[in-house]
């Protein structure tokens, strides 16, 4: 899987990038109803990220990169599956805690979820 990136910082030895995720998203008239529009529109539209600096490259010039299918696969797992495997391992625990209490049950699976999605967006990059 091939992508452009805009270099938008340089800083030493290394390049910041950005890269607009999910650009067609917004066109699509199924973007509502689709995963990857729900989490383009929950996670923001542009990802940055650093790499070590290629030679030649400038602020606004525009890197080719390839993702291999390992790499691919290893992000969509961090993406969809932690958050799943966050809900069953939090109801797990408030059941163990909690066996004759449903309510307990499912707030620690809800906050499992949304503490792996919260991970997901600000500590996995």
């Amino acid at each position: 899987m091939k992508e452009k990136f805009e270099v938008i910082e340089i800083e030493n030895t290394t390049m910041v990038l950005k890269v607009n995720r999910s650009g067609g998203c917004h066109s699509c008239s199924a973007s509502a109803g689709c995963g990857t529009g729900i989490l383009a529109s929950a996670f923001g539209h542009a990802t940055t990220f650093n790499k070590p600096l290629e030679p030649g490259v400038a602020v606004g010039d525009f890197v080719t990169m390839q993702i291999s299918s390992s790499e691919l696969f290893y992000r969509a797992f961090q993406l969809y599956m932690l958050p799943l495997l966050a809900l069953f391992i939090g109801a797990l625990i408030g059941v163990e805690l909690f066996p004759m209490n449903e309510l307990w049950q499912i707030g620690f699976g809800s906050v499992g979820f949304i503490g792996a999605l919260l991970f997901t967006k600000y500590f996995l990059k």
